[in-house]
């Protein structure tokens, strides 16, 4: 704060009494059009800064998304045996599985072309379900994996609000704004 002062009552002098600076020498003139051209480049560095943060926070969502997309694909495999018995089991025994997989490949290809081909190595969340009751008879599985399949169908949301917000960026003309 101190500092912020000084350099107010430094400006306020500057403005106040400008022969006495002129006079002494304390300031000396700098081109106008010198001034412009450092204030040009430095917008100039601030643009470039500011295009490399946003392009990074596109390609940070589709990682997101990717990643939210692969540590779905053993849940569904394994929630296709666990409602093996029921309605559930033709939707969620190929459709969900190889939507997913459908998905990430998609992903996959828009974040090579948005980083100019070059592939991402990124992790893949790979997790264990094997708190899955696959041999129960009764309706328990149906209960017990209903807040799983509540979580999937949030997560699925993510990756869509995503993925539109990234095309808002990307491509010219695709929101209504």
């Amino acid at each position: 704060m101190a500092a912020s002062f000084r350099m107010s009552l430094l400006l306020a002098l500057a403005l106040l009494c400008p022969p006495w600076f002129q006079e002494t020498g304390a300031f000396p003139r700098i081109p106008l059009s010198r001034l412009f051209s450092d204030a040009m480049l430095r917008a100039h560095q601030l643009h470039h800064l500011g295009f490399d943060t946003y392009h990074e926070f596109k390609l940070e969502l589709l990682h997101i998304c990717l990643l939210l997309i692969q540590s779905w694909l053993e849940p569904m495999q394994l929630l296709g045996s666990v409602f093996a018995n029921s309605q559930l089991h033709n939707v969620l025994s190929t459709d969900v599985y190889e939507y997913l997989k459908d998905l990430e490949e998609g992903i996959q290809t828009l974040m090579e072309r948005l980083e100019d081909g070059s592939p991402r190595t990124g992790e893949i969340f790979t997790q264990t379900y094997s708190k899955f009751d696959r041999n129960s008879q009764s309706d328990d599985p149906l209960l017990n994996n209903y807040m799983m399949l509540f979580c999937f169908r949030k997560d699925m949301n993510k990756v869509e609000t995503f993925l539109h917000v990234v095309q808002c960026r990307s491509v010219e003309g695709s929101c209504g704004l």
